[in-house]
């Protein structure tokens, strides 16, 4: 007990010196850009009331934008398609996960996208314009899918739950919530990019019976199944250390000293910034609109809840969770140049579910592409998935003629 007190106290002296200042900041551009599955939107109520003017302006909204311009509002073009319903699902702890669909009850498929770590459902916003379209909006014919958008739990408009249920175990058991309570019947495809990828493979190892009976196709986009803490992230090794050095004490401010944490992530802005779009896309002149909304989506997440996710992605081991995955069409996609998750770790799950050669395994490398490949290159993720789809589509129509 005494060594624990020993331990702890150097630690939140430490949150209000000079020394702190720096861990925070290598914290928050370590965590918050190294998690950058960042969004188009910052679709937290509370962020949107608070941060209205700042997220509007970058969004290219009026400074007095409301909660619904900011909801509802595509900063990157024509509005996105909106929700043809709401609703909140009940996780088994008792957090509420708000969930949006486009297309109707009766599609004969759905589609579940799963956001990673500081995102919103609203990361797929051109996914969700363009599927919605193609996918969810009848030719003439009846609709090919309904489209399923979920917060993850503490990002979004969803509820926080305690930090000790921050697992990847606990983000699996969200997706099976969301899917018993919004697509009960029925063959579903899962859309999962970096942490959400994971979260599919937490859903896979817990429920396996799900995959190739219910879950009929899967796509892991920018993604791996862990050795996540020995990434680099680009960084020289130099830096690597420092980082590995810093991140454990800033981790603990972050979660037990937030609002030093806050303070100084706004001091910091500009240095999380170019972090954060370094990480985040691999075209140096990225449209400064989807820059500046990137860093919109980091300055919306609490850094607690940052923090409180961390240790669930660096200790990340779900290489005994593929097997399942074998059973159904899988989409392997990556950008080319992430330095967040690299293309090595495509490669690895693509060998994990059989190898290259591997009948149901498509592997994707999209040229010119970082961490951020769905908001990146947009039509070229669209038009994989819809490819999946149709696969999916295609080879449930033989099986029953």
């Amino acid at each position: 007990m005494a060594a624990r007190k020993t331990t702890a106290k150097p630690a939140a002296k430490t949150a209000h010196g000079p020394h702190s200042t720096v861990g925070v900041v290598g914290a928050v551009a370590g965590l918050a850009a190294a998690g950058t599955a960042v969004g188009v939107a910052v679709h937290r109520h509370a962020a949107r009331r608070v941060d209205a003017e700042r997220v509007g302006s970058a969004a290219g909204l009026p400074a007095e934008a409301s909660d619904a311009e900011l909801r509802e509002e595509d900063p990157l073009g024509p509005s996105s398609r909106r929700a043809d319903r709401t609703a909140l699902v009940q996780a088994d702890d008792g957090v509420l996960l708000a969930v949006e669909e486009v297309g109707p009850l009766d599609a004969p498929l759905t589609v579940v996208f799963v956001h990673g770590y500081t995102l919103s459902m609203n990361s797929w916003t051109y996914q969700r314009r363009s599927l919605g379209a193609e996918l969810a909006t009848a030719n003439g014919s009846r609709p090919r899918a309904r489209l399923v958008f979920y917060d993850q739990r503490g990002h979004g408009g969803s509820g926080r739950g305690p930090a000790e249920h921050s697992t990847m175990e606990q983000l699996g058991h969200d997706l099976a919530a969301v899917i018993e309570a919004r697509a009960p019947r029925g063959p579903v495809v899962l859309a999962g990019h970096s942490m959400g990828g994971m979260t599919v493979m937490a859903l896979a190892e817990q429920h396996p019976e799900l995959f190739g009976t219910r879950v009929v196709g899967a796509a892991l986009l920018s993604t791996s199944s862990g050795n996540l803490a020995e990434l680099s992230f680009g960084l020289p090794e130099f830096l690597t250390r420092i980082r590995a050095a810093v991140i454990p004490v800033a981790a603990w401010t972050m979660r037990r000293r937030p609002g030093v944490a806050e303070r100084t992530r706004k001091i910091a802005a500009s240095v999380i910034s170019a972090a954060t779009w370094s990480l985040s896309f691999a075209s140096r002149d990225v449209d400064p609109a989807l820059g500046r909304y990137v860093d919109s989506m980091i300055a919306g997440t609490p850094v607690d809840v940052i923090a409180e996710f961390y240790p669930a992605l660096a200790g990340l081991d779900e290489t005994g969770a593929l097997e399942p995955l074998r059973a159904v069409p899988t989409l392997v996609l990556t950008g080319d140049s992430d330095t967040l998750i690299p293309p090595e770790h495509s490669a690895k799950l693509v060998e994990l579910l059989g190898g290259p050669d591997a009948e149901l395994v498509e592997h994707l490398v999209v040229p010119g592409a970082g961490h951020m490949v769905p908001l990146e290159k947009p039509a070229e993720v669209t038009a994989a998935l819809s490819a999946l789809v149709r696969r999916v589509g295609a080879e449930r129509t033989a099986a029953t003629a």
